[in-house]
């Protein structure tokens, strides 16, 4: 294409460069940008951290609170953790403007209280989580109160009790 030829189309076109932040920026329904946690709507399960894939969303335990962790600064803006939040309390927005001078204030954390195992007094989960779980699980409520070691501990004991061992 001849230089000539490109003048006139860029002549005949205008200016295409937006003057941002002052004409704002060209954002389409499908744009996806930083996500938002409901924390009251959230039980801390920990499926969004799971589905992560660059671990921007992250899930601790810090004495007796579980701690979820968004970090905006590793987020890829995917939107798998909406996608797999049981209790749809995260969102996704069309914020993507995130200067600033702190990592710190590129970080959001949600708390949940610890829920305690009733036999060895390990985390079991949040609490909110245990208490809505349980209020479905009716054959299973009496293992809910109990950390994945103390369940399979219980587990071996019954298979044991029913299914003893043959003598050779």
């Amino acid at each position: 294409m001849s230089y000539v030829k490109l003048l006139r189309v860029a002549a005949k076109v205008g200016r295409v460069t937006r003057k941002y932040p002052a004409e704002g920026s060209l954002v389409t329904e499908y744009f996806r940008g930083t996500i938002e946690i409901d924390p009251a709507m959230c039980w801390g399960c920990g499926a969004c951290a799971l589905a992560c894939p660059p671990n921007s969303l992250t899930t601790k335990v810090e004495g007796d609170r579980i701690v979820i962790e968004y970090f905006i600064g590793r987020c890829i803006f995917c939107g798998r953790c909406a996608d797999v939040c049981p209790k749809e309390a995260i969102t996704i927005t069309k914020n993507f403007e995130h200067a600033s001078k702190s990592l710190e204030d590129l970080k959001y954390r949600v708390i949940h209280r610890v829920s305690r195992c009733s036999r060895c007094g390990g985390p079991v989960g949040a609490e909110e989580e245990v208490r809505n779980v349980s209020e479905r699980a009716y054959p299973v409520k009496a293992s809910l109160d109990l950390c994945p070691s103390c369940r399979a501990e219980l587990l071996a004991e019954a298979l044991a009790k029913y299914h003893p061992r043959r003598s050779r």
